[in-house]
């Protein structure tokens, strides 16, 4: 596979992942990881693309390889029986810190940089009285981060090296991420009511820019 696509790539997180909360979790990380393609200077849609891609997979294997045994290395098996780009699977092998794979790329880093952050900026619009995250300020996802009884399983170190190996002060690093929500808000169950199902098919429409 020389060139996959956003359909692919969607047909094969539904393959392994029934649960809605990761599709919806897929989704708004590829929405971030195509946020930060931009914001690093990329203008062709197709390298916005691939990026996105990296986010709907990073975490296609969890459901059914919850382990660190087991997760991120048998998607990287999967990825490589199908003839997947390198350069994705090697992104996608980089975003646990177990795996031992280092980040060099842009792309590599940036999906440290938009995981546990994208999960937890949902996490802050949920318990807003509205429900919105187009209402959430960066101040109170900071202050949050703080607070260890918060989104308990959101790892701070992984938010905290993401930023720093993405190259942004955590305040900007948030209201990125915080930015490539919005236009994906109502898929995701931020924008003040409950989500409907994300299907396997047909592919939903590509995160617009914010």
């Amino acid at each position: 596979m020389t060139a996959p696509t956003r359909q692919n790539a969607w047909a094969l997180l539904t393959e392994f992942t029934a649960s809605q909360a990761l599709r919806r979790h897929a989704l708004a990380v590829e929405a971030s990881m195509r946020h930060l393609a931009r914001a690093s200077g990329a203008t062709d849609e197709a390298e916005v693309e691939r990026w996105g891609l990296v986010g709907l997979l990073h975490d296609f294997d969890y459901e059914r390889y919850p382990t660190e045994a087991d997760h991120v290395f048998r998607g990287m098996e999967i990825l490589r029986e199908r003839a997947w780009p390198e350069d994705l699977i090697k992104a996608i092998g980089g975003h646990a810190f177990y795996t031992g794979i280092p980040r060099e790329t842009p792309m590599e880093k940036a999906i440290l940089a938009t995981d546990e952050l994208t999960g937890f900026v949902g996490a802050c619009a949920l318990i807003r009285p509205s429900k919105r995250i187009s209402e959430v300020p960066v101040e109170s996802v900071l202050k949050r981060l703080k607070e260890k009884a918060f989104a308990q399983k959101v790892d701070r170190e992984y938010v905290r090296r993401g930023a720093e190996e993405w190259g942004l002060p955590l305040p900007e690093l948030v209201g990125l991420v915080l930015a490539s929500q919005v236009p994906i808000a109502a898929a995701l169950g931020l924008d003040g009511a409950p989500a409907a199902d994300l299907p396997d098919v047909p592919c939903p429409p590509a995160p617009p820019a914010p």
